[in-house]
This record gives structure tokens, sequence and C-alpha cells, in this order.
């Protein structure tokens, strides 16, 4: 990933992240989270975290029930935002990425949910049958992964990979 484009651009993509609702994003499995949410002590795993939006979301939905999150972010300055916007919440930040995930795997935990929005079109093609071995044995019994796919180029220099359903259904 280009994480000197996140870097170099991280307040401006931070307000873009931002301006745009957690529920507007991911309306499309919404459903799911109750039950994840509503589980003591659940863990989720935030991938590709950036300014925080999500993690901020997850674990405020989830406070009542000890829900922690794990936001990993590679770029440094986008996480910087993102520690602030988590500040005082139950969330944990990360620097890591796929498809080594060094640091989340030596933490020996796994996860109820695991999030990747707006992630899998930055990991090449050639890595990514390793990555989708690394979430899924982050994965508890009975938990949920969610990849969100975006199509077609950035519009700037970051390089994006084609992506489709069929290569990630499990």
């Amino acid at each position: 990933m280009h994480t000197n484009f996140y870097d170099n651009n991280a307040e401006q993509l931070a307000n873009q992240y931002l301006s745009t609702s957690f529920e507007t994003v991911h309306e499309a499995w919404i459903d799911f989270l109750p039950s994840i949410l509503s589980k003591r002590n659940a863990r989720i795993l935030d991938l590709g975290a950036g300014a925080g939006r999500d993690s901020r979301y997850l674990a405020k939905q989830g406070a009542e029930h000890d829900v922690h999150v794990v936001a990993v972010e590679p770029a440094k300055l986008l996480a910087e935002i993102g520690q602030q916007q988590t500040r005082d919440l139950n969330v944990t930040w990360l620097e890591d990425s796929l498809p080594a995930l060094d640091v989340v795997c030596c933490q020996e935990v796994s996860f109820d949910l695991v999030l990747l929005s707006a992630v899998w079109m930055h990991i090449p093609p050639s890595d990514r049958a390793r990555s989708i071995r690394k979430l899924a044995n982050l994965l508890k019994p009975g938990a949920k992964l969610v990849i969100s796919l975006r199509h077609g180029p950035s519009g700037d220099e970051r390089k994006m990979h084609d992506v489709s359903i069929e290569e990630i259904e499990l």
C-alpha cells in the first residue's frame, strides 16, 4: 500500500472519510452488527482503520458490553488522526498491514468481526490467497468477515487492483 500518499494527504483524507457516516458506508451489512455488539467482550478487528470512523462507531455502539476494537492502520499520520477520534474509547491502535499482519497475529487474539473497508483493492492479487488465510485464522467460530470492494481507478497516485466478489467468497 502507498502509505506515503496516505501520510502526505492525511488531513484531507480524514476529512473525506469522516464526512460520511458508518451507517451510510456499511448499510449493506449493518443488520449483522447487533448480534456482535451485544455480545459481552466481543473483539472486532478494523483493518485499514484510517481516520477511525468505523472503529469509533463500533466502540461506541459496543461500549455497554465491553466490546474491544483493534484498529490497524499502516499510515502513521492517518492513524494519529484515528487515535484522536477514538480517544477514551475501547480501541487499541496497531501499525500493521496485509498480507503478513505480523503485529496482529502476535497478539494471539481471535475476533468476532473482521472489517476491511476499502482495503482489498490495495492488496496485489499475488498476495490475496495468503491474506484470506490470515483473515480466516483470526476469526472465532461463527464470526463475520466483512470486505467492501471498490472498483475502478483511484483518480490519484494510489494503485488500485481489480477486485471481484468471486475471489473472496468463502
